[in-house]
């Protein structure tokens, strides 16, 4: 067999007897998955897996025991639970690595960096959730407080998650907004509608007492909202509107530089 027939022999559908003995692999991978989803929240024991999931205590500690042995997860001895294992890490830097937005970005975020009196991060979406890919603080400034949340949060739960969210597909949003808000849906839609306007978002005090997030979009060759370039800055900043400005402008200029990296150009998108 020539190599066009070995490709167009491997894009064919599975005949139904292998369908069938690939349904099981399909759905405990499936299961695997959304076990380490769970766990990427905080660590829990099986009995607690059991009980979100809604699944029978034995295929749950199946499967994390198979997952464990694969160092996808590990367990604390003292306390019982599972959490994300080394494995697991080892290829999530790799994901971190080979990203496209940090490969370009990496030396603009460190030119900006000391002009931001406190920290600069970078997030995509990921579902319904919002991701950290790149979190610094600038050492001369004062430290900003976090809290492990802001890692994984909640779309509409900061400005960073409200600009990926402002950009996302209008089915995404209406499903989002209908699954995921239950108060002031409609609020939320003027609020996106107002980012797509202005450029920006800005959430003050939204996770901390003691500062504010601004965020911009970061875009790829195509227009397409890949990221959110964050700046997290002492409420101060938010009331002194000189540096408010300068600190805006700081990150729509750096957006603009790691967008034009990625191969967007401005005429040719909004």
């Amino acid at each position: 067999m020539d190599a066009v027939a070995r490709v167009s022999a491997a894009s064919e559908p599975p005949e139904p007897d292998a369908a069938a003995r690939a349904a099981p692999l399909v759905k405990s991978l499936s299961r695997s998955t959304l076990i380490m989803r769970v766990l990427a929240d905080r660590p829990r024991r099986p009995t607690d897996l059991t009980r979100e999931l809604d699944k029978p205590w034995a295929t749950i500690y199946r499967a994390v025991r198979v997952l464990t042995d694969e160092e996808m997860l590990q367990r604390d001895p003292d306390s019982g639970e599972y959490s994300i294992g080394p494995l697991m890490w080892s290829l999530a830097s790799t994901y971190l690595r080979d990203h496209p937005v940090l490969g370009v970005g990496l030396g603009h975020l460190e030119q900006a960096l000391p002009r931001v009196p406190g920290l600069l991060k970078v997030t995509e979406r990921s579902g319904p959730l919002s991701v950290t890919l790149f979190a610094e603080q600038n050492p001369q400034a004062e430290t900003v407080t976090r809290i492990r949340e802001q890692y994984r949060l909640p779309l509409h739960g900061a400005s960073f998650g409200i600009v990926l969210l402002a950009h996302a597909p209008t089915a995404f949003v209406d499903e989002y907004v209908d699954t995921y808000v239950d108060a002031g849906p409609e609020l939320l839609r003027e609020r996106l509608a107002q980012v797509r306007r202005d450029g920006f978002a800005a959430s003050r005090a939204g996770l901390q007492d003691d500062n504010g997030t601004l965020s911009v979009p970061l875009r790829r060759r195509d227009g397409e909202v890949v990221a959110a370039l964050t700046s997290v800055l002492p409420l101060a900043v938010f009331d002194d509107e000189t540096a408010y400005a300068d600190q805006l402008a700081l990150l729509r200029t750096t957006a603009l530089h790691i967008s034009e990296a990625l191969g967007w150009r401005a005429a040719y998108g909004s």
